[in-house]
């Protein structure tokens, strides 16, 4: 399978790897919180945190990671050719700032949150995250709408 060429209008198959991509990271964001803050087992030796912790937060890792190299890639394509076009940019920023805040976010929580700090910053780690698909949608939606009226135009 050969990848086109990320440019103004991002091909099918990239969009699909960033939408399965993300929406792993979500789910596996969501499914880790819940466990993590309201499901407890009874173990041998009284309640203990879920077992599926662990695959949760190793599922979000490795999409976070996944995240990164997309988003870069995005950043050095995509990004430069639709800033020239001055259109979308309040939607185009928005989200780059939203995944930018997760990967500040989500390396603090691993290398740099002292235990005053990181439920802070879990949280702020959550509500954006929450977000980021629906910055995301908006901005496809957005898009999609521009090129239409554009064809109807010509």
């Amino acid at each position: 399978m050969k990848l086109k060429r990320i440019t103004l209008k991002v091909p099918k198959t990239f969009q699909y790897l960033l939408f399965a991509t993300l929406a792993t990271s979500w789910c596996s964001g969501i499914t880790f919180f819940i466990l993590n803050r309201f499901i407890t087992i009874e173990g041998d030796f009284g309640p203990q945190k879920h077992p599926w912790q662990f695959p949760a937060i190793s599922t979000h890792g490795l999409a976070a990671f996944m995240m990164m190299i997309l988003f870069g890639a995005m950043l050095a394509s995509h990004v430069p050719m639709a800033w020239q076009t001055k259109k979308l940019r309040f939607w185009s920023i928005t989200f780059v700032i939203a995944v930018s805040l997760q990967i500040i976010t989500g390396y603090s929580l691993y290398y740099l949150a002292s235990e005053d700090s990181r439920e802070i910053t879990g949280y702020f780690h959550l509500a954006v995250g929450f977000c980021l698909p629906i910055i995301l949608a908006i901005h496809v939606i957005s898009a999609a709408k521009n090129r239409k009226k554009k064809n109807v135009a010509h």
